[in-house]
């Protein structure tokens, strides 16, 4: 601890010259000042070259009028992608890769098959793979079926995707969907 130092007789008779010229303030009130406004929390900007978007809303289903004009041929599906017989590291691989592209291109419509999904059937049995019917199909479908609309909304892929929905049976029907990659701005 610092020994505690005292005031020469100089110092103390300055100190107490400027004590006798020091007026009280009185009693103020307090004014809490305000807190300091609050600014918007942006998203961290990515490291994509690609740039995606800053702000990403989660994807929603494709209106029902998208749907009808992509069924019909009036609107255009400018990429297609099949993951039948990949993994699935390889399918999320091609599926960034590909919705990242056309992000690149101005965004659009991308048709993505992935299979109904199965059972395993044996190639030599009392069914042949050939002649599998619709009730052959495990109905919760098969991994990819399950995990690309879960690719899509994840962090990865969810700044480039606005909507994705099942596509229709000229395209694939419940094995395929249309995914619509935002434009760039």
């Amino acid at each position: 601890m610092a020994a505690k130092k005292t005031l020469s007789d100089e110092d103390a008779a300055l100190w107490d010259a400027v004590k006798q010229t020091v007026k009280p303030l009185g009693q103020r009130k307090v004014v809490a000042s305000a807190p300091p406004p609050r600014r918007p929390v942006r998203a961290p900007r990515p490291a994509d070259p690609l740039d995606a978007p800053r702000v990403p809303a989660p994807a929603a289903a494709i209106d029902r009028r998208t749907a009808r004009r992509l069924a019909r041929g009036q609107m255009a599906i400018d990429r297609k992608l099949d993951l039948h017989g990949r993994t699935q590291e390889q399918a999320l691989s091609l599926l960034t890769m590909a919705v990242q592209q056309l992000y690149a291109q101005g965004g659009g419509c991308l048709l993505v098959v992935t299979g109904r999904g199965g059972r395993r059937f044996r190639q030599t049995g009392d069914v042949p793979a050939a002649y599998r019917r619709r009730e052959d199909f495990a109905p919760e479908g098969g991994v990819l079926k399950r995990q690309v609309p879960l690719w899509l909304t994840g962090a990865e892929l969810g700044g480039f995707v606005y909507a994705y929905g099942p596509a229709a049976d000229s395209h694939g029907g419940a094995g395929a969907l249309y995914v619509m990659v935002r434009r760039r701005r």
